[in-house]
């Protein structure tokens, strides 16, 4: 008979919350992404934006989204957790094994989704350029919000430029 190295099987009759099984297997990034990806095609939907996806892997944006006058590639990303204090949200791709950050020649927007408050940041690719990570803060944060303006600033992606502020 066969032994099994190394792997630790979980019976089916055993009550371990889905979550929890996902951080042991490293699987809960990848749970946030594609929660963060459905409910980026929710809202932009409900907001009579259109939304294409893509087909394959290979490109550095989830989807096209038509505005009023312009198509825009964005990269949605998810955070659920908060890592002292702030929402922290890598913004970078992997490439040849290496991570990289975000080039503007490959992105328009980055649509950032903090899970846990069901709040969005619509944040032009040029916030992200040479960086690797996001902080955001969480809802009444009193003090300096780097990002607090592109809060829920859906209206970006119906501008004719993307970039025009009110």
């Amino acid at each position: 008979m066969r032994r099994d190295r190394g792997i630790r099987r979980t019976p089916a009759s055993e009550d371990i919350p889905v979550r929890e099984v996902d951080r042991q297997n490293g699987l809960a990034a990848r749970r946030n992404g594609d929660l963060g990806e459905v409910a980026f095609l929710h809202k932009a939907t409900e907001l009579g934006l259109m939304v294409a996806q893509p087909y394959g892997t290979m490109h550095a944006f989830d989807f096209i989204v038509q505005g009023a006058q312009s198509i825009y590639r964005v990269q949605v990303k998810a955070a659920a957790h908060l890592r002292k204090g702030l929402y922290a949200v890598n913004v970078c791709r992997s490439q040849g094994g290496k991570l990289r950050p975000y080039l503007a020649s490959e992105v328009d927007f980055i649509a950032v989704y903090i899970i846990s408050e069901k709040t969005w940041y619509i944040v032009p690719v040029r916030e992200v350029v040479d960086r690797r990570m996001l902080m955001f803060r969480p809802k009444g944060f009193d003090g300096r919000d780097l990002y607090g303006h592109y809060r829920e600033a859906w209206h970006l992606l119906r501008e004719p430029d993307g970039l025009v502020f009110g």
